[in-house]
């Protein structure tokens, strides 16, 4: 990222978001967050454990799906139901899965990091419960192509200091 960034602190942690980005106020009762916006995407930073589990249903073939779906009375999306091809493969290695998930370290922090494995999904790195017991967490939801270089300069100039 060649532009100016503007570094931030959240409780412990210390990061730099691009300019361009802007900084919104967010209100919150019992936590501390922070939204940054830009033409097209939203970045969320927060000190709470965030659930990034997905909820995805499976079933073995289109008859069960139309049966779901027609059961939930349309609440559920055909999107949202997935047909298994090889059940014991595709749970194992989480086919369905909107994002990849895995945990690298950054600037010595631990850390889970979360990217779309297409055009939607979310884009976060997620600093929960370290040594001192701070959380940290920022993240983008079906960001664009621009947003998604972006972060990955954001995640690196995350900082701990107590």
């Amino acid at each position: 990222m060649s532009e100016k960034c503007e570094e931030y602190k959240l409780d412990d942690f210390k990061f730099c978001i691009p300019s361009s980005w802007k900084n919104q106020k967010a209100g919150s009762y019992d936590s501390k967050v922070l939204l940054f916006v830009n033409k097209k995407d939203s970045i969320f930073i927060n000190n709470i454990d965030i659930n990034i589990v997905e909820n995805i249903i499976l079933v073995n073939s289109e008859k069960e799906k139309k049966d779901l779906q027609e059961f939930s009375q349309n609440e559920i999306s055909k999107d949202e139901i997935m047909i298994y091809k090889n059940k014991d493969f595709d749970y194992s290695h989480a086919v369905f899965y909107k994002n990849y998930y895995y945990y690298d370290t950054i600037n010595g922090i631990n850390v889970l990091l979360v990217f779309p494995k297409k055009n939607k999904g979310t884009i976060g790195a997620f600093f929960n419960k370290n040594v001192a017991g701070s959380k940290f967490s920022i993240y983008c939801n079906n960001p664009s192509e621009e947003t998604k270089e972006d972060f990955k300069t954001i995640f690196r100039s995350v900082y701990y200091q107590n």
